[in-house]
């Protein structure tokens, strides 16, 4: 039996967006308009498929890496192959593709301000204990919306995520010489880890 979504729970993540989303942005910047429905399907659609194409070419080269070389090579593999598998699922669905993290690993990975909204969107789910919605979709301006497909760590993950501590000495040292600020150790299988962002244009009616 599944966990009952709390909609009315109020959170921090709730009361950010309730900012961010209501009357004027930073320094007096108009907000974007709403989605219609058809835009918010269109979204969703788009968006889904994209961040699957991504999950579903990164996961099993990882699992590749380790089997050849250890977590240390798949450190290695990942903080190359990563971004250009990425690039390719953008190109084949024309949209921008981006995988982020409070927690982030690579600094060029961080997220921006409507990726931190997102972030605290499920983050509220994972601190709650509800269930984790399968994706999350955003306006962010005129021209485009945003489709975010949660992360979580798979046991596997933990190789090269998991307590600092426990890794192995040749993950620290890779992580240590390519990632000196890295902040994406410390999880568990099961954990929240961050979103796939999928950044899709907007088609919205002119008169």
């Amino acid at each position: 039996m599944g966990i009952r979504i709390r909609n009315t729970a109020v959170t921090p993540a709730l009361l950010a967006s309730a900012l961010l989303f209501s009357g004027c942005g930073r320094g007096g910047e108009a907000l974007p308009p709403p989605l219609s429905a058809e835009e918010e399907a269109h979204a969703r659609e788009l968006g889904t498929g994209a961040a699957a194409q991504l999950q579903q070419a990164l996961a099993p080269r990882i699992m590749a890496a380790i089997e050849e070389g250890g977590a240390a090579y798949a450190v290695q593999f990942c903080s190359i192959a990563a971004d250009s598998l990425a690039a390719a699922a953008s190109e084949a669905a024309g949209v921008e593709l981006k995988r982020t993290s409070f927690r982030y690993r690579n600094p060029a990975n961080a997220p921006d301000r409507w990726e931190e909204v997102a972030l605290r969107h499920f983050e509220g789910f994972a601190e709650r204990r509800d269930s984790m919605p399968a994706g999350w979709v955003q306006a962010v301006s005129e021209d485009e919306m945003r489709y975010y497909a949660p992360l979580m760590v798979a046991p596997l993950c933990v190789q090269c995520h998991g307590a600092a501590e426990a890794l192995e000495p040749g993950v620290r040292e890779i992580l240590s010489d390519r990632y000196p600020d890295d902040r994406a150790t410390g999880y568990q299988a099961g954990d929240f880890r961050g979103v796939i962002r999928v950044s899709i244009p907007r088609r919205p009616e002119r008169s």
